[in-house]
């Protein structure tokens, strides 16, 4: 099935790299306007931005790259008054921008983990909260609309050295079905668990709101450790798990209060 998203605006939170940049990608493939968002990642977004240009192929397309600090109340309406300025509506939010950091309890200082539990919450799960009542409130007032929640199988099935991620992300799942009962019935609401889909790096577990890049496991021992882990023994790809943000934006208009596992069956080991 082709799904067209002709005459859609998309709004990628955290689209500058990695799955959200995938993600911004195959929404203007598929024939969307789409906004990107970026906190610290000018560069990466700039580079995104002109790739989207470049790709571009219907007239109607238009693109653009918004500095925003999900977590922030200010920057959200800001990010809101911005795309509405640009583009004159929205018709789709994925919430994929979010932190992942590593705090073993056994080795984290209590002021540590204090903190890493509020930078998690504020970026992980405030921003998608705030950012749908935003856009929310916008779909419900033109009745039409959805909302994408990029959440995580380790909301489901914890991870011991990340429990403040694990927590924000179970957050977001509950967020997810919550909001598909409170905009209905006119604006749908789903989430996506991605499992094990790029290996660790530096940037991942940065600063910055880069998306939602996790890989399964504890991260210990090799690549190919890390491969064995899944059922379908591969990593997934960013690709695969932008397809499925278009499948539900574009899809059939039927589901709303899902959550897809794009896991390889990982969450079943």
């Amino acid at each position: 099935m082709t799904i067209s998203l002709e005459n859609k605006v998309v709004v990628v939170t955290g689209g500058a790299a990695r799955i959200g940049r995938a993600i911004a990608l195959e929404c203007a493939d598929s024939g969307a306007s789409v906004a990107i968002t970026f906190n610290h990642s000018e560069a990466e977004a700039q580079q995104t931005l002109a790739d989207l240009r470049a790709r571009s192929t219907l007239s109607s397309q238009r693109f653009a790259a918004i500095q925003c600090d999900v977590s922030s109340s200010s920057d959200n309406l800001k990010l809101q008054n911005e795309v509405l300025r640009r583009f004159g509506k929205a018709t789709a939010l994925v919430n994929n921008a979010a932190i992942f950091r590593r705090t073993p309890f056994e080795l984290t200082e209590y002021s540590d983990w204090e903190n890493s539990f509020d930078e998690h919450i504020a970026a992980n799960l405030k921003g998608p909260y705030l950012l749908s009542k935003l856009f929310g409130d916008l779909f419900v007032a033109q009745k039409h609309g959805c909302i994408v929640n990029i959440a995580d199988i380790h909301g489901q099935r914890a991870l011991k050295t990340y429990a403040a991620y694990c927590i924000s992300k179970a957050g977001v799942l509950t967020l997810t079905e919550t909001m598909a009962k409170a905009l209905a019935p006119h604006v749908r609401v789903n989430a996506i668990c991605p499992g094990t889909i790029l290996l660790p790096s530096e940037d991942q577990c940065g600063g910055d709101q880069s998306g939602e890049d996790q890989v399964g496991g504890e991260f210990a021992g090799t690549a190919r450790d890390l491969i064995n882990r899944v059922p379908l023994a591969r990593l997934g790809t960013p690709e695969e798990i932008a397809q499925s943000v278009v499948f539900l934006i574009g899809g059939p208009q039927f589901i709303s209060g899902a959550v897809l596992a794009v896991d390889g069956a990982e969450r079943l080991r």
